[in-house]
């Protein structure tokens, strides 16, 4: 890149610097890094990407110029942070350089060194950009690749991987799974020991981040009654039932999957409906236990609570096929009684569930006779009305004037401007009735109620109304 001002032949700076000797210009820099902070990060950053390209054969050499390049050169804010990364970046090069037919032990080693310092680092660097993560991505890479080339002691190997999956600054490393073909049976023996160790504590025994990563070991081994036993460590959630039910049930254990599922049903807190994959995953295993009678009432509870048309689905599943038009008699009887529920909210609809479920059944005109029968409030109607419309213009005509007037009332340009376009849209629908003089008598009607509102007749005007 050109100096700034190289291209302006009355700049005197290029000439300048040009005639400055070594001594005086480094002089310069210097001073001028001392009183610039970035300009000064800047040059430090590139001080050590240049020593680590300059660094011998020797290990001892290689290793100081890596720790020195992995030292951040000063605050790790945005531009700091983007400057670090560069010299992350320039490590993982220098390293993965000596990987193909090099030393592969020393790879490993410094690449566990970079690791630690670069977590250290990233904890209190404001990594906005994104620049350090992936530099970070790119180093784990570089320590795995180098760890299936050098094969190290799979033990040392586990010991490390656990103390640097403990260390709350060291989220850098790949996790547990993607080294196992690697440490084999004795390696995850070594990682596992280090992990239990903390598990038995009292102070650290449930700790969240201990909890994912003894998870990720028994999935990387197979372990499924070590796995529900880190699981059944944190029941906050029935979520974490499910989770057990579904690995349970994965091997065959149905029985004991039925009875983790009720469990989280049980601890559901009072007032607040189980989230729904609980019913449904009890509802496919009951039977498998001898109890498929229980899974339709437990579905028909969990629609009476969330009654929507998913839910029905799974009761209609549930059930047996020749039962299938009573429990869609059923669960329309449900939703007629909520549809009748008396409210004083104008904006309130209890009839949209009803609705919902008719129109995901593919019946509009049930949907259709439902909000009418139960007077739903008009942004319903005017959303039937609009699927309506093609089929049935003179049941979505009325319910368009009445949208035309309330955008109208509303009184902004952005409604005048929705009022027209409705109009448009409703004198179309009278051509399409076969009646445009209707259409038309509408329109003027419109212009004669409302032609003190400027904006509202340039809008008709612009749509040629």
């Amino acid at each position: 890149m050109a100096p700034a001002g190289a291209s302006d032949p009355r700049d005197p700076l290029p000439g300048y610097l040009a005639g400055l000797d070594h001594e005086a210009l480094v002089a310069l820099l210097l001073e001028a890094a001392h009183h610039d902070r970035e300009l000064g990060e800047r040059l430090r950053s590139a001080a050590a990407r240049t020593a680590l390209r300059e660094v011998g054969d020797d290990p001892a050499a290689v290793g100081a110029a890596v720790e020195a390049a992995l030292r951040p050169v000063g605050e790790l804010d945005g531009p700091g942070t983007r400057l670090y990364a560069e010299q992350v970046r320039a490590v993982v090069g220098l390293l993965r350089s000596t990987l193909p037919g090099g030393d592969a032990a020393l790879v490993v080693r410094l690449a566990q060194q970079a690791v630690e310092q670069v977590g250290a680092a990233a904890v209190r660097a404001d990594d906005s950009s994104g620049d350090l993560a992936a530099a970070a991505e790119d180093l784990a890479a570089l320590h795995l690749d180098a760890c299936r080339e050098s094969r190290p002691d799979p033990a040392e190997l586990g010991h490390w991987l656990a103390e640097r999956h403990l260390t709350v600054d060291q989220d850098v490393l790949y996790g547990i799974g993607s080294y196992a073909p690697i440490l084999g049976e004795r390696g995850l023996d070594a990682y596992s020991s280090t992990l239990t160790v903390l598990w038995d504590q009292p102070g650290t025994a449930g700790s969240p981040a201990l909890a994912r990563r003894l998870e990720a070991l028994h999935t990387a081994r197979g372990d499924t009654d070590a796995l529900v036993a880190v699981l059944a460590a944190d029941l906050g959630h029935p979520s974490r039932h499910l989770r057990i039910a579904e690995l349970l049930a994965a091997e065959g254990r149905i029985a004991e999957a039925v009875d983790w599922a009720e469990q989280g049903l049980a601890a559901t807190p009072a007032g607040r409906g189980p989230d729904a994959p609980l019913p449904a995953f009890l509802a496919r295993h009951y039977g498998a236990v001898g109890r498929g009678n229980e899974a339709v009432a437990l579905l028909r509870e969990q629609f009476r609570r969330r009654p929507d048309h998913d839910a029905y689905l799974a009761l209609a599943a549930a059930a047996a096929p020749a039962d299938a038009a009573g429990q869609r008699e059923w669960a329309l009887g449900e939703l007629h009684q909520r549809a009748a529920r008396p409210t004083t909210r104008s904006w309130e609809n209890p009839a949209s569930p009803l609705i919902e479920f008719l129109l995901a059944d593919g019946d509009l005109d049930g949907a259709w006779a439902a909000a009418h029968r139960y007077a739903v409030p008009h942004p319903a109607l005017l959303r039937l009305a609009e699927l309506r419309a093609a089929t049935h213009p003179a049941d979505a005509a009325p319910v368009y004037r009445e949208e035309i007037d309330q955008q109208i009332e509303q009184q902004s340009r952005e409604s005048f401007r929705a009022a027209a376009d409705r109009t448009v849209r409703l004198r179309d629908l009278y051509r399409d009735m076969g009646a445009p003089e209707q259409g038309e008598r509408i329109v003027a009607e419109i212009r004669e109620l409302h032609r003190t509102r400027g904006s509202l007749m340039a809008e008709l005007d612009a749509r040629g109304l």
